[in-house]
Protein backbone atom coordinates (compact mmCIF):
# COMPACT_ATOMS: atom_id res chain seq x y z
CA UNK A 1 0.00 0.00 0.00
CA UNK A 2 1.38 3.30 -0.95
CA UNK A 3 2.12 5.38 2.17
CA UNK A 4 1.56 9.59 2.74
CA UNK A 5 4.98 11.20 2.73
CA UNK A 6 4.41 14.90 3.75
CA UNK A 7 7.45 16.46 2.51
CA UNK A 8 9.29 19.71 3.87
CA UNK A 9 11.54 21.97 1.47
CA UNK A 10 14.72 19.73 1.99
CA UNK A 11 12.95 16.95 0.63
CA UNK A 12 12.10 18.65 -2.70
CA UNK A 13 15.23 19.98 -2.78
CA UNK A 14 17.08 16.49 -2.97
CA UNK A 15 16.16 13.76 -5.14
CA UNK A 16 14.65 12.08 -2.13
CA UNK A 17 11.28 11.83 -3.76
CA UNK A 18 12.65 9.60 -6.72
CA UNK A 19 13.47 6.45 -3.73
CA UNK A 20 9.67 6.50 -3.58
CA UNK A 21 7.91 5.62 -7.01
CA UNK A 22 5.08 4.24 -5.45
CA UNK A 23 4.47 6.60 -2.54
CA UNK A 24 2.16 9.85 -2.61
CA UNK A 25 3.10 13.06 -1.09
CA UNK A 26 2.19 16.52 0.28
CA UNK A 27 3.40 20.06 0.75
CA UNK A 28 2.24 22.87 1.87
CA UNK A 29 1.72 26.33 -0.85
CA UNK A 30 4.13 27.97 0.97
CA UNK A 31 7.29 25.00 1.06
CA UNK A 32 6.48 24.77 -2.80
CA UNK A 33 6.99 28.72 -3.37
CA UNK A 34 10.12 28.69 -1.43
CA UNK A 35 11.65 26.25 -4.48
CA UNK A 36 13.84 28.53 -6.25
CA UNK A 37 16.21 25.73 -8.49
CA UNK A 38 15.45 24.73 -11.70
CA UNK A 39 15.61 20.56 -10.56
CA UNK A 40 13.81 21.39 -7.73
CA UNK A 41 11.14 23.23 -9.69
CA UNK A 42 11.19 20.26 -12.29
CA UNK A 43 10.69 17.67 -9.66
CA UNK A 44 7.83 19.62 -7.99
CA UNK A 45 6.10 19.99 -11.72
CA UNK A 46 6.51 16.36 -12.38
CA UNK A 47 4.98 14.90 -9.31
CA UNK A 48 2.39 17.50 -9.61
CA UNK A 49 1.57 16.43 -13.17
CA UNK A 50 1.52 12.96 -12.31
CA UNK A 51 -0.99 13.30 -9.40
CA UNK A 52 1.60 12.00 -6.71
CA UNK A 53 1.78 15.82 -5.17
CA UNK A 54 -0.79 17.85 -3.65
CA UNK A 55 -0.73 20.86 -2.12
CA UNK A 56 -2.86 21.67 1.02
CA UNK A 57 -3.30 24.58 3.19
CA UNK A 58 -3.50 23.07 6.99
CA UNK A 59 -5.92 24.13 9.52
CA UNK A 60 -6.28 27.08 11.91
CA UNK A 61 -6.39 24.58 14.88
CA UNK A 62 -3.69 22.46 13.87
CA UNK A 63 -1.20 25.75 13.37
CA UNK A 64 -1.96 26.76 17.35
CA UNK A 65 -1.16 23.21 18.47
CA UNK A 66 1.81 22.95 17.09
CA UNK A 67 2.89 26.74 18.04
CA UNK A 68 1.92 25.91 21.34
CA UNK A 69 4.04 22.76 20.99
CA UNK A 70 7.20 24.22 19.77
CA UNK A 71 6.59 27.00 22.47
CA UNK A 72 7.23 23.70 25.18
CA UNK A 73 10.32 22.56 23.29
CA UNK A 74 11.96 25.66 22.60
CA UNK A 75 11.75 25.57 19.17
CA UNK A 76 9.22 28.49 18.56
CA UNK A 77 12.00 31.06 18.30
CA UNK A 78 13.61 29.32 15.52
CA UNK A 79 10.65 27.98 12.93
CA UNK A 80 9.43 29.92 10.19
CA UNK A 81 5.15 30.41 9.74
CA UNK A 82 6.02 28.13 6.91
CA UNK A 83 7.70 25.27 8.94
CA UNK A 84 4.89 25.74 10.91
CA UNK A 85 2.34 25.40 8.59
CA UNK A 86 4.28 21.82 7.19
CA UNK A 87 4.12 20.64 11.09
CA UNK A 88 0.43 21.58 11.53
CA UNK A 89 -0.49 19.71 7.90
CA UNK A 90 1.18 16.83 9.18
CA UNK A 91 -0.62 17.25 12.51
CA UNK A 92 -4.45 17.33 10.93
CA UNK A 93 -3.08 14.09 8.99
CA UNK A 94 -2.60 12.36 11.90
CA UNK A 95 -6.03 13.48 13.82
CA UNK A 96 -7.55 12.48 10.57
CA UNK A 97 -6.15 9.28 11.34
CA UNK A 98 -4.24 8.96 7.89
CA UNK A 99 -0.92 7.14 7.86
CA UNK A 100 1.82 9.70 7.12
CA UNK A 101 5.33 10.64 8.09
CA UNK A 102 6.93 14.07 7.55
CA UNK A 103 9.72 14.62 5.75
CA UNK A 104 11.93 16.76 7.17
CA UNK A 105 16.09 17.76 7.37
CA UNK A 106 14.85 20.69 9.88
CA UNK A 107 16.17 19.37 13.14
CA UNK A 108 13.50 22.33 14.89
CA UNK A 109 10.89 20.83 12.65
CA UNK A 110 11.66 17.29 13.82
CA UNK A 111 12.24 18.14 17.46
CA UNK A 112 8.56 19.73 17.80
CA UNK A 113 6.84 17.31 15.29
CA UNK A 114 7.97 14.57 17.32
CA UNK A 115 7.18 15.93 20.93
CA UNK A 116 3.50 16.19 19.04
CA UNK A 117 3.74 12.28 18.36
CA UNK A 118 3.96 12.78 14.94
CA UNK A 119 5.70 9.97 12.24
CA UNK A 120 8.90 11.71 11.16
CA UNK A 121 11.58 10.38 9.06
CA UNK A 122 15.02 12.61 8.35
CA UNK A 123 16.69 11.65 4.72
CA UNK A 124 20.09 12.99 6.39
CA UNK A 125 20.01 11.05 9.77
CA UNK A 126 21.14 13.86 11.32
CA UNK A 127 18.24 13.91 14.22
CA UNK A 128 18.85 11.32 17.20
CA UNK A 129 16.69 12.78 19.89
CA UNK A 130 14.26 15.21 20.89
CA UNK A 131 15.57 18.03 22.69
CA UNK A 132 13.87 20.45 25.49
CA UNK A 133 15.19 24.37 25.02
CA UNK A 134 16.26 26.75 27.49
CA UNK A 135 17.67 30.11 27.18
CA UNK A 136 20.15 31.12 29.48
CA UNK A 137 21.77 34.59 29.88
CA UNK A 138 25.96 34.11 29.75
CA UNK A 139 26.33 37.45 31.75
CA UNK A 140 24.13 36.95 34.75
CA UNK A 141 23.28 33.12 34.39
CA UNK A 142 19.36 34.03 34.36
CA UNK A 143 17.56 31.12 32.70
CA UNK A 144 14.01 30.90 31.74
CA UNK A 145 12.44 27.95 29.88
CA UNK A 146 9.43 30.22 28.23
CA UNK A 147 9.50 28.78 25.09
CA UNK A 148 9.04 32.14 22.82
CA UNK A 149 12.50 33.06 23.83
CA UNK A 150 12.79 36.11 24.97
CA UNK A 151 15.36 38.03 23.24
CA UNK A 152 17.16 39.16 25.97
CA UNK A 153 17.94 39.26 29.58
CA UNK A 154 15.34 40.60 31.81
CA UNK A 155 17.89 40.71 34.85
CA UNK A 156 20.89 42.46 32.71
CA UNK A 157 20.10 43.42 29.46
CA UNK A 158 22.32 40.73 27.92
CA UNK A 159 20.89 38.77 24.42
CA UNK A 160 19.79 35.16 25.74
CA UNK A 161 20.95 31.90 24.56
CA UNK A 162 19.36 28.71 23.41
CA UNK A 163 20.95 25.95 25.02
CA UNK A 164 20.08 22.42 25.54
CA UNK A 165 18.08 21.40 28.60
CA UNK A 166 17.51 17.65 28.50
CA UNK A 167 17.46 15.35 25.73
CA UNK A 168 14.96 12.27 25.04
Amino acid sequence: MPKVYILDTGALLSTWTSKHPRDTFVTTPGIASELRNRPSKSRLAALSILNRLSEEEPPLDAIAEVRSAAEKTGDFSVLSQTDIEIVALAQSKKTAGIDSTLVSSDLAVLNTARHMGIKILDPTGRFRKQIMWVFVCPGCGYRSSSGKGPQECPVCGTPLRRKPRNSR
